[in-house]
């Protein structure tokens, strides 16, 4: 009885093991450099079908921004330096002006593939803030901040904040 167990299980294992693989579904994003405008079309599960023209200008130190606030614990705050990297946005469909503020967020990313996530301030160019009224047509410009404290950003990438779906990506 004992080998006809390990002979059902070896079977089971060594037919899982040759079935084929489901084919990836992942979208293909773009990917251009610093300065590129890239057309971002996606069809958000939350808010409809996105379309927009994004350029990512330059990531550059930055002093703090109105509303700033450390990351961690208070041994390992102020170890690093706010960092800004301007952004254009042109609209070109959404179902409401304020559909790209809550479907886009910014993410700065290491060579050692550390994420620095966009930070929510009080300044007056804070991307964030300025597309809650970008209806189709608009062109904003704004800013993205980040808690930069260990290595430098090499990529910014702009994910879906919803589902994390990779969107578009930038190389420096």
């Amino acid at each position: 009885m004992h080998r006809w167990f390990v002979a059902l299980v070896t079977l089971t294992i060594a037919a899982t093991l040759a079935a084929p693989a489901p084919r990836a579904t992942a979208q293909d994003a773009p990917i251009g450099r610093l300065g590129d405008t890239l057309r971002v079309e996606y069809n958000d599960p939350a808010f409809g079908a996105v379309v927009a023209d994004v350029a990512v200008h330059d990531v550059l130190p930055t002093d703090e921004p109105p509303g700033w606030g450390w990351n961690g614990s208070p041994r390992w705050r102020a170890q690093g330096s706010p960092w800004r990297t301007g952004v254009t946005v042109h609209t070109i469909a959404a179902p409401t002006p304020y559909t790209l503020s809550l479907a886009f967020t910014f993410d700065g990313v290491t060579p050692d593939a550390d994420a620095y996530v966009s930070k929510h301030t009080d300044a007056p160019d804070q991307l964030e803030n300025l597309l809650t009224n970008a209806p189709a047509g608009a062109t904003v410009n704004g800013g993205v901040y980040w808690d930069v404290y260990r290595g430098l950003v090499r990529n910014v990438v702009l994910l879906d904040k919803t589902t994390g779906a990779h969107l578009a990506q930038w190389n420096l």
